[in-house]
């Protein structure tokens, strides 16, 4: 037996809905309704304006969902995609009524005694991006391979980073709305909803404590991906489409 929620799959920056494909793939094979929205510009989204803000994101993916005629939904998140997710959450309340985090990256979070590490981390990558940003590609160059490892930028191939290095605008605007955020774990996580949190067995420190803080706060389940880093949904789609289907077939 199995819910019959849709699945909403909201993706991570310099990516976009394409990067669910084959998790997309292994959901609809178990029967799943899959919806995977693009954020504001990516994909075929409209381009955000120069003062685009969080909450922009919100009525954008409200109205989206509106229009597709979701009711409530099962909510899947990578990488700061959980970032906006939760906040998507707070917006539309009870409607997410399961979620699955895939290793997210929630920098407020991380403002609490003994996350230094892993707060240094996403700043440190904040500044690096903003100071390379007037060269697009070397911006880009930078956060494809702090997440997926050296040579990683080289392998997307010339049509690969030509897509990535022309969200470098749009990357900004990301990573100064994360950074900017103080909203706190229990604030994000003030109302209990069924959560499973998924971490890759060779994520960084970042997204390694987000995990833990966001598991622990909601009693989640969690699963570590033996050899993934992050980017779990493109290295390892199996294993998410494994977790999410044994939620499925639990409720």
């Amino acid at each position: 037996m199995t819910d019959d929620l849709p699945l909403v799959l909201l993706h991570g920056s310099a990516t976009g809905s394409h990067s669910w494909a084959a998790v997309r793939t292994g959901l609809e094979a178990h029967g799943a309704r899959v919806l995977a929205p693009d954020m504001l510009g990516y994909g075929r989204s409209p381009t955000p304006s120069k003062a685009w803000q969080l909450k922009d994101e919100m009525a954008h993916l409200r109205g989206w969902l509106d229009m597709q005629g979701v009711g409530a939904f099962h909510l899947v998140t990578h990488s700061i995609g959980a970032f906006v997710g939760l906040h998507l959450r707070l917006a539309v309340g009870s409607r997410v009524a399961r979620l699955t985090l895939v290793d997210p990256v929630v920098v407020s979070v991380l403002r609490v005694p003994g996350e230094e590490d892993a707060l240094r981390e996403v700043q440190t990558l904040c500044d690096r991006f903003m100071r390379a940003l007037p060269d697009h590609d070397a911006a880009a160059c930078l956060l494809v391979e702090h997440w997926s490892g050296a040579g990683a930028w080289n392998a997307l191939g010339e049509k690969g980073r030509a897509l990535v290095a022309g969200l470098a605008p749009r990357l900004r605007l990301d990573m100064t709305a994360s950074a900017a955020d103080r909203t706190t774990l229990a604030e994000l996580t003030s109302t209990a909803v069924p959560t499973s949190v998924l971490v890759g067995e060779r994520t960084s420190a970042a997204p390694r404590s987000v995990s833990r803080l966001l598991a622990e706060a909601f009693d989640a389940r969690t699963v570590v991906v033996p050899g993934a880093a992050h980017m779990i949904p493109l290295t390892h789609p199996a294993a998410v489409v494994e977790a999410i289907h044994a939620d499925m077939v639990a409720s």
